[in-house]
């Protein structure tokens, strides 16, 4: 008998959460499930947090944890993540977009096969073409820059508890899950899930939601630079200082051969700028570089201690 954590934010749900709750225990029965249902009320300003206290109190799976304010998915996420007291974890939207009757039995079955994480594809048509359009061309963005095979990287997903045992997500960072993931290694299987446009309640993407991609192009480069830097940061700083040294240093020699034959410099002062500039800049990033790896290695060291 398998035992799993459900971890569902809801923020504003109030028409949705008894159903997914209902849904959700069925499917338990379905599967032959044990375990709990983690219920995250992120500040919710409606009849959310009321209509999930008294389903706890009547069905032993169902636990509540009530945030103070709204802080987000990926805080939220977080802190049922953490809360959760069973080694296997379901990831679950409450607005039934995606319905845990079918879903669950389909996200545990990679973990049965030796798989690590499994991760949600969204299939069929999805109402709001703003939201897909920019799902879409971010999840495009994530996968040239970091080459991970999942093409649906903020849906639903299970996962064995060890793969977030040591990882720190930022705000809003709950869509780059899979990358950490992926980078440490762990196995990961990509299984087609049906998408169930939403019939109660109303949508927290918003009507500006093609204003994101920028913050999101953004979060993936700061990404990409976070997960290179954490492993070699001198070979990261390092590379752009030779590089500047090396044009600073070409420049140079062209000003002192220039010098020699006798012409006058006043000309190309601008060039001799230039040059002071890169040679300047590179002798930083190499100072950056080894402050970077010192950094590091204390922190390395912090972890062990952990």
């Amino acid at each position: 008998m398998k035992r799993i954590s459900v971890v569902a934010p809801a923020y504003n749900e109030e028409e949705c959460i008894s159903l997914f709750v209902g849904k959700t225990i069925r499917a338990f029965k379905d599967n032959n499930l044990k375990g709990e249902i983690i219920i995250v009320n992120d500040g919710s300003t409606d009849k959310t947090g009321v209509i999930a206290q008294n389903i706890a109190k009547k069905e032993p799976l169902v636990r509540l944890i009530n945030n103070r304010k709204n802080i987000g998915l990926t805080g939220a996420a977080w802190i049922g993540f953490n809360n959760a007291k069973e080694d296997i974890i379901v990831f679950l939207p409450s607005d039934l977009e995606s319905d845990p009757e079918e879903d669950i039995p389909i996200l545990l079955k990679p973990l049965d096969e030796g798989y690590d994480m499994a991760v949600g594809k969204r299939e069929g048509s999805r109402l709001n073409t703003i939201k897909s359009t920019t799902s879409f061309i971010f999840n495009m963005m994530a996968s040239l820059i970091f080459k991970v095979p999942v093409h649906d990287l903020g849906w639903i997903k299970a996962f064995k508890k060890e793969v977030i045992s040591d990882l720190e997500l930022r705000s809003d960072w709950h869509r780059f899950l899979v990358i950490f993931v992926a980078d440490k290694g762990y196995k990961i299987k990509e299984v087609s899930t049906k998408f169930h446009p939403r019939k109660k309640g109303k949508s927290k993407f918003g009507k500006f939601g093609l204003m994101r991609l920028p913050g999101g192009f953004f979060d993936l480069i700061a990404i990409r630079f976070l997960l290179s830097f954490s492993r070699k940061p001198m070979f990261v700083f390092g590379s752009f200082g030779m590089i500047f040294l090396v044009l600073g240093s070409i420049g140079g020699a062209y000003l002192a051969f220039i010098k020699i034959l006798g012409k006058p410099l006043i000309p190309r002062m601008p060039l001799l700028f230039l040059v002071v500039l890169f040679i300047l800049s590179g002798i930083q990033l190499f100072a950056l570089g080894f402050l970077a790896e010192f950094l590091v290695s204390i922190r390395e060291s912090i972890n062990k201690k952990k």
